[in-house]
This record gives C-alpha cells, structure tokens and sequence, in this order.
C-alpha cells in the first residue's frame, strides 16, 4: 500500500502542475499581443526520493517557480538603440523645419534679395539720378530687409517653441522615473526566492523602454531584492535617477546627451548658431554698406543716408531717403562701390573672410548638412533599433505555435496521469476488497 500510495501522490502532482503548465500556456497566449509581455514558463524541479524497501523511489516533481524570459544584456542593447533613435529622429524633425525657415533655392528667399540688391546698386551707376533706377535701389533694400527679417521671425518662433517641448519632455521623463521607483517597491514587497513578480517586471521594462526614449537609460538589477537601479547620462557624467524606490527628478537645466531631450537641447543649441550667424551676416553687410552710403569711407559720415538701420537681423529695416542729398557724382561712386560688395570679400565680425553671398550660403549648407547627418544618422539607429527589437522578441516574445504544442504535450501528460490515478485507485480497491 505504501508504493501505491506514493503512486497516487506523485500522480496527482502531476495532474496539478499540468494545470499549472495549461493555465501557464493559456496566458501567454492572451498575451501575445500585449506590448512588454515577456513569455512566461512553469519550471518544474524534482522532488526528494523516498527509501522503500526495494530501494530509492522518485516522487515526481513539483513547478517551482513561474519564470520570464528576459535577457538584461539584450535588453540593455535595444534600450540604447531607442535612445538614439529618438534623439536623431527628434533633431531631424527640429532641424528640418529650421532649413523649411532658411528656405533659399536662389529664385526666392535672402539669396535672390540679395543679388536683386547688388544689381539694383549696378543699374543705378549708369544713371545715378534716374528716377526708376532710384526706385529700384529703394526697393531691393526693402525687400533684402524684409527677406532677412521674415528668416529671422521663422527661426526666432521655433527657437521660442523647443523650450516648450524641452519642459514636456522632462515632465514625462520624472512621470516615469516616479513609476519605475514605485514599481521598484512593489516587486521588493511581491517578490520572493520562489516567486518572481513577472507583470510588475513587464511594467517596468515598459516605462524603462519608455524613458530611454526620452533619456539615456543603464541599468543594474539586485538579485535579492528585484529592484533596479536606473542611470542616465549629461555632460557631468552619470546621474543616477531612480535608486530602489527613490527617484531623482531631471530638470530643463539638465545637459542630458541623448535620447528625444538631448535631441531637442542639439537643435536648440545648433539653431542659437544658426541666428548668430544671420545677425553676424546681416549685421557685418548693414555696416558694410551703410559706411560707403554715409561717405565714412571718405572720413566725412552723414548719418542720414545710412541705407540700413537696426543692429541685427531681428530689426534691420531700410530707409527711404538714403540718396536724398548725394551728387551724381557722388551717388556713381557710392553705388559702385556698394555693387562691388557683391564679389568682395570682407571681414566679418567673426572673423570669417569671404564674400556677403559666400558667407550666407555657408548659413544654408551647415543647416542643410546638419538635417542630412541626422536623417542618416536616425535611419542607422531606427535599423538597428528594429534589427534588436526582433532579437528581444526571439527571446521574450511567444509564439503561439510553440505553445499549442505545449498545451497538446500537457493534455496528453494529464490524461496519462489521470489513468495512473484511476488504475491505483482500482488496484487499492482490490487490495481493500482482499483485506477485508
């Protein structure tokens, strides 16, 4: 009767961690679909041995633990791919629409008024005192003016937006670096030796997938407790923003490197450069000619035939009465010393040496460099961010196929067991009936 019993016993173990295995196999495949699902698996340890009289008997086995799958290392991967992705897909969007705000095909934009001003500056040296060529002077400066202003106006609104964007984006970073701090303390209150936390887990892989796309995320697992210790990067080093169940807000002052707020703080950063280099250009060719127009030149200034007035791009404007009051003669050699500007170099106030035109379309190729490394840079990283999105999923991901087989393998496990089960039952029956 004791080896019967042991029978009945290890079979009905059986039975139960089938179910175990079927109830196992059942959610995954609910959530096979569900975005941060880990596949989960029933592992099964075996139990001690009994001494019988005919030797050591096995007891079958019990499921020990629900396990999810999860590799750290890969996960850690993928993590930096997101980061960079959306650090280079956030620069390209922010640099693109400030290349639409420089907009020059040289038919339109600063280009075209440029060389219309230069021209209008030549026509007039033929004939200093015509009233249409005057006209056309007054004009093109106007419209040079207006042009460089209009691009000014455009960069000067997006620069007024990204801060903006920059206090979003650090909101929803300290929203989740407060969840994952949270989650920390449930999996260490949930979690035991036997007994692993798996959804809590899932959540909190989702939200550090989630915040390394806003930030650089590392991070660091305690064996004992479950929780995680979370990093990101600024340009001081590594900062430590969620430590077990404490979190450590960012702020808008945080020189964060990567990820969709460090994309934000490059464009920020690129298109303070790109202003101070219009203002550099515009406020270098005002001086430039306003110095001919006023005689300073000859070292005789008349302030009131300045053609431009303003200190930079955000204020220049052109004056309507700057060839009032010069002679012909005068007027001749004004304007072809201003045509001349066109293919001399200057200095300008950063030093740089090169003609008025040289200088404006290095403006527009830096921009135009600038979208081209990060729409490059961001189709590298979204390839690589796919390419291990498909590793994780190999290795967390469920297929339903493979656990349809599980549940085929299960049904056949317990219908065995159930027959041990009733053919002891019937062979104790009789031992019962013989007995008595």
């Amino acid at each position: 009767m004791a080896g019967l019993t042991v029978t009945l016993y290890t079979a009905l173990q059986t039975l139960e961690n089938t179910q175990t295995e079927l109830q196992t196999a059942s959610n995954n495949i609910s959530n096979a679909a569900t975005t941060g699902y880990s596949e989960e698996t029933a592992v099964q340890t075996s139990n001690p041995a009994v001494h019988t009289t005919s030797g050591w008997l096995g007891t079958g086995a019990t499921v020990s633990q629900i396990t999810s799958a999860r590799n750290q290392f890969l996960e850690q991967r993928l993590m930096n791919s997101m980061t960079d992705n959306s650090q280079y897909t956030s620069l390209s969007t922010e640099l693109t629409s400030i290349q639409s705000a420089c907009s020059d095909s040289g038919s339109n934009g600063i280009s075209q008024a440029l060389g219309n001003f230069f021209d209008a500056w030549s026509t007039l040296t033929q004939n200093p005192t015509g009233l249409s060529e005057q006209t056309g002077v007054y004009s093109a400066a106007k419209d040079l003016a207006s042009a460089v202003q209009s691009t000014y106006n455009q960069l000067n609104q997006i620069a007024t937006q990204i801060p903006g964007q920059v206090q979003d984006t650090v909101n929803q970073a300290n929203q989740l670096i407060d969840q994952i701090a949270q989650l920390n303390t449930a999996i260490a209150q949930s979690q035991t030796p036997t007994c692993q936390a798996n959804q809590l887990s899932d959540e909190r892989y989702q939200a550090m997938d989630s915040l390394a796309k806003l930030i650089p995320v590392s991070f660091s697992q305690d064996p004992a407790t479950g929780m995680v210790t979370v990093n990101t990067t600024d340009a001081s080093g590594s900062l430590t923003v969620v430590s077990g169940g404490t979190g450590t807000h960012i702020t808008t002052s945080s020189t964060i490197t990567g990820g969709q707020l460090g994309g934000l703080l490059t464009a920020q950063t690129d298109l303070n450069g790109y202003i101070s280099q219009l203002n550099t250009f515009t406020s270098t060719l005002m001086s430039k000619v306003n110095n001919i127009s006023e005689g300073s030149e000859g070292g005789n200034p008349v302030p009131a035939l300045a053609v431009f007035t303003g200190a930079d791009a955000s204020s220049i404007t052109a004056s309507t009465t700057f060839l009032t009051g010069p002679t012909s003669s005068e007027l001749s050699s004004s304007a072809l010393a201003i045509a001349n500007l066109q293919d001399n170099q200057v200095t300008f106030t950063d030093g740089t040496i090169a003609t008025p035109e040289q200088y404006l379309g290095n403006i527009q190729q830096t921009v135009g460099n600038d979208v081209q490394q990060a729409n490059n840079n961001q189709s590298f990283y979204n390839a690589l961010q796919t390419q291990l999105q498909t590793q994780q999923q190999s290795v967390s991901g469920v297929s339903t196929d493979q656990e349809m087989v599980n549940v085929i393998q299960d049904q056949q496990v317990y219908e065995e067991a159930a027959k041990i089960v009733q053919t002891v039952s019937n062979l104790m029956s009789a031992v019962i009936s013989m007995v008595s």
